[in-house]
């Protein structure tokens, strides 16, 4: 899906499991995605795949799932920004 040589990946957040979370900015002015990194023997993608499917559902602003190998543990993502809810909140 990415194809391209310019790439830049760093982490993105931190998360409070065994998920890692990378921002992977794109060659021109395309935007950012998020790759999540989730051990299969630690973490199932499964749910998260399901629960933003309920939530998108209903409405509720989440990220797209551009690429996803559940088998791997390993999901592309949409970028929503840097601003978390607290921040936002405050």
């Amino acid at each position: 899906m990415l194809g391209e040589s310019d790439l830049a990946i760093a982490p993105a957040s931190d998360d409070a499991s065994f998920r890692r979370y990378f921002r992977v900015r794109r060659g021109g002015a395309q935007p950012s995605l998020i790759a999540m990194d989730a051990p299969p023997e630690k973490e199932s993608c499964e749910q998260f795949v399901r629960v933003a499917g309920l939530f998108s559902a209903a409405g509720v602003h989440v990220p797209a799932i551009h690429a996803q190998d559940l088998s791997q543990g390993f999901l592309l993502l949409s970028d929503l920004g840097d601003t978390t809810y607290l921040d936002a909140l405050e």
